[in-house]
């Protein structure tokens, strides 16, 4: 009798656990407990809040457009995916198959679309594969972020509060980007800015950094240790460029109204100079134009 009572004991906890894991997914907060290799999936974007995208020796390509569902897909023979849900979380990871000897010119690509009333969080990561991001008409997110290694990084029309990219080797190339606050983390390559605004952050080891601000109205830091910067300046506006290097040339052909130059520093003031423009590289040119 004893140990009738006693095996009821143990088995209790486990009975309990089973019921709460039925209990979740009925309730649709689990949805997926591991991962599932698929060729492709669809969710409707009411039930993601956060999405995460990651690849391993595979391009990603993420497309804005106008439809009802997030959809991703597997392109060629030579890669896989896989998907997992939990809660408001979706992930989705693609890999490249072993022993990929007869496809050498078929690269594996993870394409996800995204319907452009989705605005929540994305984020995208990579290790040996490029990251294609593509706004259409207009990607807008709470928070977007981008990390690669070993691979170029190109994104164009999003909109977005909080936008961090890192790139560890490989090219950074951003168009038409509105964010409240972006940083950029970079440790080798070239970082391309073009016509951004907001809050920026830019931090590059070794490379180069072209960027062209499409308004003033936030502070702007750019840091580079070896390499250029040339930064374009908005028309019109209030702001104050401080830009210091310790070996090299700062080439001013900006029309400011008011300059200061003494040694590798230069001021330059345009209108009431209200926002800060600070451009600082160890060694290397910069250019404002």
């Amino acid at each position: 009798m004893k140990r009738k009572i006693a095996k009821g004991l143990m088995a209790a906890p486990v009975l309990i656990c089973c019921l709460f894991l039925v209990k979740e997914v009925f309730a649709g907060r689990l949805f997926l407990l591991y991962e599932t290799e698929s060729v492709s999936a669809s969710v409707p974007p009411h039930a993601v809040k956060s999405l995460s995208v990651s690849s391993e020796q595979t391009d990603v390509k993420i497309i804005a457009e106008e439809r009802n569902d997030i959809a991703a897909n597997m392109t060629g023979p030579a890669g896989k995916m896989f998907v997992q849900s939990r809660g408001k979380t979706l992930n989705l990871k693609a890999k490249e198959k072993g022993f990929q000897f007869l496809n050498l010119f078929q690269r594996p690509l993870l394409i996800v679309r995204i319907p452009y009333e989705y605005h929540q969080d994305i984020t995208v990561q990579t290790s040996g594969g490029s990251i294609s991001v593509d706004g259409n008409k207009g990607l807008s997110l709470a928070h977007f972020g981008v990390r690669s290694v070993s691979g170029n990084i190109s994104l164009k029309h999003v909109k977005t509060d909080v936008f961090k990219a890192k790139g560890l080797s490989g090219d950074l190339e951003a168009a038409d980007l509105a964010a409240k606050t972006a940083e950029v983390r970079s440790s080798s390559g070239h970082t391309g800015l073009h016509h951004v605004t907001g809050a920026l952050d830019v931090r590059v080891a070794s490379g180069s950094v072209d960027a062209s601000l499409e308004t003033a109205n936030a502070p702007v830091s750019v840091r580079l240790a070896s390499g250029s910067a040339a930064i374009s300046l908005p028309k019109d506006g209030n702001f104050t460029v401080n830009a210091e290097t310790a070996s090299g040339r700062i080439q001013p052909s900006y029309s400011f109204e008011k300059t200061s130059k003494e040694g590798g520093t230069f001021t330059g003031m345009k209108g009431s100079g209200a926002r800060p423009i600070d451009i600082k590289v160890t060694s290397g040119n910069i250019a404002l134009q």
